[in-house]
């Protein structure tokens, strides 16, 4: 099985290309679902309790990702304290997710953290996907329902190191509208499935 990486900052439409090769015939792991996981465990809500505080809880005792978000992304150290936290964690499990399929097919890892965790070393190729700052925030805003100041804050305090060691890199430039980014996709899509059957028959 091909397994290959998407990556990008927040709002800049990375789960709309990979949904796009979802379409096409991927199996999509999506880091962000796995995320959720994570934060449903026990041990793991409860030490966020003891870090942040219970404002940081929904009245159902589940974590309250957007209360938690205006206290991280608002100060880097609150959001190192919450990565030592969720990280490990979550990296274990998409380790876990990815070292699992055999088979034919293509595996697409949908992760911001990617490059975080050194994972492009362990994957076929990642598809990059890049968009200008206002852009990333005007959508943000739009999809989440964040007012601007939200949406300049979450944009501002999140930053990711850049991709490197993947045996292939595609980039994909979402600057233009929807269209443009899912014609790329498939662009894109049909290099991963050349390389695919490469793979197969090799």
């Amino acid at each position: 099985m091909l397994r290959i990486g998407v990556t990008g900052l927040m709002a800049s439409g990375k789960t709309d290309v990979a949904r796009a090769f979802q379409e096409r015939g991927a199996r999509i792991l999506s880091g962000d679902a796995l995320g959720w996981d994570v934060l449903h465990e026990p041990d793991v809500r409860e030490r966020i309790g003891a870090t942040f505080g219970r404002s940081v809880f929904a009245p159902d005792g589940s974590v309250d990702r957007r209360a938690l978000g205006k206290i991280v992304f608002q100060d880097a150290a609150e959001m190192e304290r919450l990565n030592a936290l969720v990280q490990p964690v979550l990296e274990r499990r998409v380790r876990e997710a990815i070292d699992a399929p055999r088979g034919e097919g293509v595996l697409v890892l949908d992760a911001a953290l990617l490059s975080v965790w050194n994972l492009e070393p362990d994957l076929d190729g990642v598809v990059e996907v890049l968009a200008p700052e206002e852009s990333r925030i005007t959508r943000l805003a739009a999809s989440k329902g964040f007012s601007e100041e939200e949406a300049r804050q979450r944009v501002a305090g999140q930053k990711l190191p850049p991709v490197k060691g993947a045996p292939r890199h595609w980039r994909i430039e979402n600057g233009g509208d929807r269209a443009q980014l899912l014609k790329r996709a498939g662009e894109v899509w049909d290099e991963i499935e050349r390389l695919r059957s490469e793979a197969g028959s090799g």
